[in-house]
C-alpha cells in the first residue's frame, strides 16, 4: 500500500526546511564547476556543506574500478564530510554547484554551535539515512524498471515543481545514463533499454537532459513509490 501525502504539504515542508537553511549565518560560500571534486575522503579538513544550488554526486570506486553512486545531492541537501570520509566516498559536482561551508562541530564538541544549525544537521542526517534505507531496498528487491522509475520519482519529488515551467510535470536532469546505472546497479545498455520501455509504455520520457512524466500516477503505482520517506519532521 502506498502512503500518499499531498504535493502541497511536501512542498511546504521542503520550502520551510530550505528557508531555515538559507537563514543560517557564518557559512563560507564556495562554487564548483561541473566535474570538479567538492570533497575527497582523503581530505583532512572536516566540514559541513549545504548545497545552495546545483547537483552533486557522492560515490565510491571499488578496487576493480567499478563506480557506485551512493547519493545524488540536490539544492538544500547537506554533505557531512566526516561521514563521507568514514565511508570513503568522493563528492563531485555534476553541474555548476554553490555550497555554503560550515566548520564541522560533530568532531569538536567544544565548538559554540547555534541551536538552529544543530537541529538542521540532525534532521539532514535522518533524511540521508531514510534515503539510504530506501536505496538499499531499491537495489536489492526491485527489478530494473522499478529501480529506475523509483529513482527518478525520488529526484523529482525532492526537487519540487519547476520554477521555470510551472505546468510541466518533470525536471531538468544533468545525469547521464551511466550516472543512473551506477546509482541503481545496472549497465548503461540496460538503462537505455529501460528508459525506452518507459517511454513506449507512456510512463516517462528522458531526452536532452529533460525528464518528463507522461503518467506519474501510473508510474508511482507501478514502482510502489512512497514519497514520505525522505520528509521527516524537523527536530
Amino acid at each position: 500500500m502506498i502512503t500518499q501525502v499531498s504535493t502541497g504539504r511536501l512542498q511546504a515542508l521542503s520550502s520551510d526546511v530550505y528557508r531555515q537553511k538559507s537563514e543560517l549565518t557564518g557559512g563560507i560560500p564556495r562554487t564548483y564547476a561541473p566535474g570538479e571534486t567538492i570533497y575527497d575522503y582523503e581530505d583532512d579538513t572536516p566540514r559541513l556543506l549545504f548545497l545552495v544550488s546545483g547537483w552533486a554526486v557522492s560515490s565510491k570506486v571499488l578496487p576493480n574500478g567499478t563506480r557506485i553512486v551512493i547519493e545524488f545531492a540536490l539544492r538544500g541537501d547537506m554533505i557531512s564530510t566526516p561521514s563521507v570520509e568514514l565511508a570513503r566516498e568522493t563528492v563531485q559536482a555534476l553541474s555548476q554547484v554553490t555550497v555554503m561551508e560550515f566548520p564541522d562541530f560533530t568532531s569538536h564538541t567544544s565548538m559554540d554551535v547555534s541551536p538552529r544549525l544543530y537541529r538542521l544537521v540532525l534532521t539532514e542526517m535522518m533524511r540521508r539515512q531514510a534515503r539510504m534505507s530506501e536505496r538499499l531496498a531499491n537495489i536489492g528487491r526491485r527489478d530494473a524498471l522499478e529501480r529506475t522509475g523509483h529513482l527518478l520519482l525520488e529526484l523529482a519529488t525532492r526537487l519540487g515543481p519547476s520554477r521555470l515551467r510551472p505546468n510541466f510535470d518533470g525536471f531538468e536532469c544533468p545525469l547521464t545514463q551511466a550516472d543512473i546505472g551506477d546509482a541503481v546497479g545496472l549497465s548503461t545498455v540496460h538503462i537505455n533499454r529501460v528508459l525506452r520501455d518507459m517511454r513506449v509504455g507512456g510512463l516517462l520520457s528522458f531526452r536532452n537532459g529533460i525528464v518528463e512524466f507522461l503518467d506519474r500516477h501510473k508510474l508511482t503505482e507501478l514502482v510502489d513509490f512512497d514519497e514520505t520517506y525522505f520528509m521527516p519532521h524537523m527536530i
